[in-house]
């Protein structure tokens, strides 16, 4: 019996970012950024803001969630530079 879900999540590659300083391993890296987007329909409904900006380091693996005003301002064109402060720890690598 299949079970179907309402979960609708979208991830969009949104390239890398320039080299900072992984609050994790302390190594200086480019970090991988991914956008993902709720599509459910439990977002639409609760009009809450469900979409994430993540970056994935490629020395440790750990995962952090990114500051959205970095993610918007990326996108638009804008040059600028990710701080350790833009990212929070969501998984801690190895």
């Amino acid at each position: 019996m299949a079970i179907k879900t309402i979960n609708k999540a979208l991830a969009k590659d949104e390239g890398f970012c320039e080299p900072v300083d992984c609050p994790q391993c302390g190594k200086n890296v480019a970090m991988r950024l991914f956008e993902l987007v709720d599509k459910s329909a439990v977002a639409v409904i609760s009009k809450d803001d469900k979409d994430l900006a993540v970056a994935v380091c490629p020395s440790c693996a750990s995962v952090f969630s990114v500051n959205k005003n970095y993610l918007k301002e990326k996108q638009s064109g804008t040059f600028v530079f990710m701080t350790k402060e833009d990212l929070k720890l969501m998984v801690k690598g190895k």
